[in-house]
């Protein structure tokens, strides 16, 4: 087995694991866990496919990794809207 062949698995395994643990109820589609699981799977797989390329895999692992990066930004900002809405609260009880 070759190192690109070792990261591959490693990316095929995080894109099973996220999918899994989405489908079982252990992950939920904001948790960072999951999304980080998603930009792990396709990079890992993006350096496999340097090795043997293939530009249909290239295409959708960076589209996949490209759509990861997206969640990955809205999940952080709904995170700190809420911490917002939690201080505006407790500075509201305060007073």
């Amino acid at each position: 087995m070759t190192p690109s062949d070792f990261v591959g698995l490693v990316g095929v395994i995080a894109c099973l694991v996220a999918y899994a643990g989405l489908q079982m109820g252990r992950l939920q589609h904001d948790d960072l866990r999951y999304i980080g699981l998603n930009i792990l799977s396709p990079a890992c797989l993006l350096v496999s496919l340097m090795h043997d390329f293939n530009l249909a895999a290239v295409i959708t692992q960076v589209l996949w990794l490209g759509l990861s990066l997206i969640g990955l930004l809205r999940a952080m900002y709904a995170r700190s809207r809420k911490t917002e809405r939690l201080g505006a609260k407790c500075a509201e009880t305060e007073t």
